[in-house]
């Protein structure tokens, strides 16, 4: 494939005077982003985008640059169909842009709408905050691991949950869960707590590791861990941020929808949207649904193992658990005759040698392919989107993610024009496999 390595960067022609004869392929650029600045690692230090870690996801200064490429100025409406920990939305409120996400996993969903709500009164907090750690350290020495049901605290429903955390641990995670919701005045006061104690359940108080990307589990047997003083500690950093963000007046401008992105005439979004900026899960069979195993089912969101597979059934991607078994049955077709042509002849290589494979990627294909079609319904007629988007291998066949979705995007009839390709890295797991920008406008 040519691809133009030394092209300058000019995005103000490449997004506004696209050229609409040049083939897709030849419209890929490489311009490097450090990961400090383009992955998860740049939110570590970045004030409200601390208060989670979800490391599937991308920095909130690659947020600014695509907001700055797509010319999202004062009274541009932001999309991201893809929210996560809510990268895109909280950029959009620190500049005072009005944005829109959609979040199908429920955790996911509440990160991003607690992330997002400034107006916690901070001396109201920092009462609440005294009284749940008194309240923690007057409980947690009258209960034992094993009366913690006689005196009203439920286990996690969770598949072999001493496994996941150890019994003295466990115990302390659930007393101090019981502390934020009875020691907390309003909604608001414990939703912030609870989310403090999330970002301290992995990994530091969980028997796994985070891995590259994937939880791992580990044996932590021999490990002094302190629930408390983790808690603590995460809880002072985002009244910090919270003091710093209170003190600026900054209103909320932006919000996290619950839902699917493929089924967008279900959501109600009241704004027609200019801008799109998200990251879809890559074809790599990576799963949320597994990394946030342990938030799902410590905090109510999720009460039986069968809600966790039907959410991976349902996300773009997922394959874990019983979809794996969905997608082993039968051969999935192409939804749209663009992916017939597109991803057809990459999809029948993958049958060659496996059926469960080649089907996984159709599938991902079709539902990429129907959120693209599913934002019709609000976006503006002249809209301007930038996935990031990231390469793999499934089978020893390559997926360049990144060309396809520009060919599908052109090839789907709505009207856009692929502008630019930005490689922006190499990614860990092999020479080809690039994460990428896929700059697009709609006219």
């Amino acid at each position: 494939m040519k691809t133009n390595k030394s092209r300058q960067l000019d995005f103000n022609d490449l997004l506004f005077s696209p050229t609409e004869e040049e083939k897709v392929e030849d419209k890929v650029i490489y311009n490097g982003i450090p990961v400090n600045q383009s992955t998860f690692k740049a939110g570590l230090g970045a004030r409200i985008h601390r208060w989670f870690r979800l490391t599937p996801s991308f920095g909130p200064e690659l947020v600014r640059e695509m907001l700055s490429v797509l010319q999202c100025e004062a009274g541009t409406v932001v999309l991201d169909p893809f929210a996560g920990a809510g990268t895109t939305m909280i950029e959009c409120q620190l500049e005072g842009l009005t944005s829109f996400g959609i979040e199908i996993n429920p955790f996911l969903n509440y990160v991003g709408n607690v992330c997002l709500n400034w107006d916690v009164d901070v001396v109201e907090l920092e009462t609440a905050f005294d009284v749940i750690c008194e309240h923690f350290r007057d409980t947690s020495a009258l209960v034992e691991f094993d009366s913690l049901e006689e005196n009203g605290f439920t286990i996690p429903p969770i598949h072999n949950p001493t496994r996941w955390w150890r019994p003295d641990v466990l115990k302390d995670l659930l007393i101090l869960k019981a502390s934020i919701d009875i020691k907390s005045p309003n909604e608001p006061i414990r939703d912030f707590f609870r989310l403090a104690l999330a970002e301290a359940l992995v990994p530091d108080l969980t028997n796994v590791t985070l891995g590259r990307l994937q939880l791992h589990f580990i044996d932590r047997s021999q490990e002094e861990i302190q629930v408390l003083p983790v808690f603590i500690s995460r809880a002072n950093r985002m009244l910090d941020d919270m003091r710093e963000i209170r003190a600026t007046h900054l209103k909320r401008t932006s919000r996290v929808l619950q839902g699917d992105a493929t089924k967008i005439s279900e959501l109600e979004i009241d704004r027609r949207v200019n801008c799109v900026i998200t990251s879809p899960p890559y074809p790599n069979r990576y799963s949320y649904v597994w990394n946030t195993r342990p938030h799902l089912y410590f905090f109510d969101f999720f009460s039986t193992a069968r809600q966790a597979a039907d959410l991976d059934k349902a996300t773009v991607g997922g394959t874990w658990g019983s979809a794996t078994s969905v997608l082993a049955k039968g051969i999935i077709k192409a939804q749209y005759p663009v992916l017939e042509d597109v991803v057809g002849p990459i999809v029948g290589e993958i049958r060659k040698s496996d059926n469960l494979m080649a089907n996984y990627a159709m599938k991902y294909f079709n539902l990429l392919a129907h959120q693209v079609v599913e934002m019709e319904r609000v976006l503006a007629t002249d809209a301007r989107i930038a996935y990031v988007v990231g390469c793999s291998r499934l089978k020893g066949v390559y997926i360049e993610t990144d060309v396809l979705l520009g060919k599908i995007l052109e090839g789907l009839g709505l009207g856009y024009t692929v502008t630019a390709i930005e490689r922006i890295r190499r990614r860990h797991s092999g020479k080809d496999l690039h994460e990428s920008i896929v700059y697009a406008w709609k006219k």
